[in-house]
C-alpha cells in the first residue's frame, strides 16, 4: 500500500465505519423482521407457515426488507406508529444499501463534506434503529415465551465478550 492509499484509508475511516455500522443495522432490521414472522408462524398466525418463514430466515427463500414488511402487515395488524417506523426504516435502509456512498462520492475528498455525509448516514441509521426498536419488544417477548431466551442474559454475555 502506498502513502496515498494509507492517507486515504485514514481519512475515510470514520465515514466507512459509520457506513459499515449502518449496513449492520440494516441487516439487524431485516433479520428481526424474518424472526418475527417465524415466531408469528409458530404461534399459528393464519397464512404463515413455519417451514416457509424458516426458509426465509435461513436465506433459502430470499425476501427483500420491503417484502418482509408487506408480509408482516398482511398477516397481523400493525399500529400506525410501527407502520411509520417501518416505512421510514425501509426508506433509510434502501438509501444506505443502494445509494448513500455511491451517490455522494464527491463528498469523500474534503473534511467538511465527509463530516456532512457521515452525519447524514447517522441520521439514516437512526431511522433504521427506530424500526428495529418498534419490533424488538415483540421479538424479545416471543423469543422468551417460545424458546426461553433471556434477553438480558444474552446482552450481559455479549458485553462481557467486549470487556
Amino acid at each position: 500500500m502506498d502513502e496515498f492509499d494509507k492517507k486515504k484509508m485514514e481519512l475515510l475511516r470514520p465515514l466507512m465505519f459509520e457506513a459499515g455500522a449502518a449496513l449492520l443495522d440494516c441487516q439487524h432490521m431485516e433479520g428481526g423482521l424474518a424472526l418475527l414472522l417465524f415466531h408469528l408462524a409458530r404461534i399459528g398466525t393464519m397464512g404463515l407457515k413455519t417451514e416457509d418463514t424458516f426458509r426465509i430466515m435461513d436465506n433459502q427463500d430470499k425476501k427483500t426488507a420491503g417484502q418482509l414488511i408487506h408480509m408482516l402487515k398482511k398477516h397481523v395488524t400493525v399500529s400506525a406508529g410501527i407502520e411509520t417506523a417501518l416505512a421510514d426504516g425501509l426508506d433509510a435502509r434502501n438509501k444506505i444499501v443502494h445509494r448513500v456512498l455511491g451517490d455522494n462520492i464527491e463528498m469523500f475528498t474534503k473534511p467538511d463534506t465527509r463530516a456532512q455525509l457521515t452525519k447524514r448516514i447517522r441520521g439514516l441509521r437512526r431511522k433504521v434503529r427506530a424500526a428495529i426498536k418498534s419490533l424488538d419488544p415483540f421479538i424479545v417477548a416471543f423469543s422468551a415465551a417460545l424458546d426461553g431466551v433471556e434477553q438480558e442474559k444474552i446482552e450481559g454475555e455479549v458485553k462481557a465478550l467486549f470487556s
